[in-house]
């Protein structure tokens, strides 16, 4: 049987948690929002200990106060969440005092206009994915959330996809969507950054699966084909660390949306997400179209500017 052992009271929590981190960049934000909370270089038990959820509470309403973005003051509390976990798993704490239960997240005013989601969003989405202290856990996150976001896919396309789905077609990635709306097989273009992110997860995964989502955290389930809730889930977790109410279909027409607005053609557009008919396409991007000839800009009643 193995003994936990508890790190001296005079040792350094921070350092080994930063190194257990799989990035530098996590390391970096990580390192820079611990080191503002505690305000020292070195985090020890009795400063751990000595936390409880009343101090986050108010470490959050410090921030507001000083007028942090909800976007910024969220990404704090998920820096606090994470380490404050792991002295938990390493038995120096009870509880989480960063639990979302216990301090709550910031509720974001939504920039978006419609059902579309704010680029900065879907960026703080996936740069929380990538923290995740379980690293395969976090590779799938992130190309999951990208897949969804790029590709458009439906979300039980995405957990219907296998690795040998994708293939090279004129020097392009390809994935062959075998399960669609349509009941025949389609093909997708991925863009570099899901290649990018696939390539990651395929490289840690090192072909133990067929299916490119699987489950990485019930034991029971440990490998199997992600389900559809599961993917629905993940993206409704992450939305809901930054504030928001999100759904997979939301990813699906932002990728619509974005698209259009970067200056691809309907046609384009009703392609890329194999819509069967253009006036499909057309709705995902009405209510940001109507803005930019709306009812008001004709409303004139002869005052000028007070």
């Amino acid at each position: 049987m193995t003994v936990l052992s508890l790190p001296h009271p005079s040792a350094d929590l921070l350092g080994p948690f930063l190194e257990s981190q799989t990035t530098t960049h996590t390391r970096i934000a990580y390192s820079a929002d611990l080191r503002a909370f505690f305000g020292t270089e070195l985090i020890t038990i009795d400063q751990v200990t000595s936390i409880g959820f009343e101090d986050v509470e108010q470490y959050r309403n410090e921030l507001v106060a000083e007028g942090k973005k909800p976007t910024t003051v969220n990404r704090y509390l998920t820096s606090l969440f994470a380490f404050f976990k792991r002295c938990v798993a390493l038995g120096l704490i009870a509880r989480n005092p960063a639990d979302s239960a216990l301090v709550k997240r910031l509720r974001m005013a939504d920039t978006s206009v419609g059902k579309a989601i704010a680029p900065e969003h879907i960026a703080e989405m996936i740069s929380l994915a990538s923290k995740h202290d379980n690293r395969l856990i976090a590779l799938r996150d992130v190309a999951l959330l990208k897949v969804l976001l790029y590709a458009g896919l439906r979300r039980n396309e995405a957990c219907h996809m296998q690795w040998s789905d994708l293939i090279v077609e004129g020097g392009h990635t390809i994935v062959i969507l075998r399960d669609t709306k349509a009941q025949t097989d389609q093909h997708v273009k991925l863009a570099p950054i899901v290649v990018e992110a696939l390539t990651a997860l395929s490289d840690a995964l090192n072909g133990q699966f067929d299916y490119v989502f699987v489950s990485l955290h019930h034991k029971s389930r440990y490998g199997n084909q992600i389900s559809s809730k599961a993917v629905r889930d993940v993206v409704v977790r992450y939305g809901e660390m930054i504030g928001l109410k999100i759904t997979t279909h939301q990813l699906r027409h932002t990728c619509a949306t974005l698209a259009m607005e970067g200056g691809a053609k309907p046609q384009q557009v009703q392609s890329h997400l194999r819509h069967k008919d253009i006036k499909t396409t057309m709705r995902y991007y009405t209510e940001r179209d109507a803005l930019s000839d709306n009812a008001t800009d004709y409303i004139s009643i002869g005052v000028g500017n007070e």
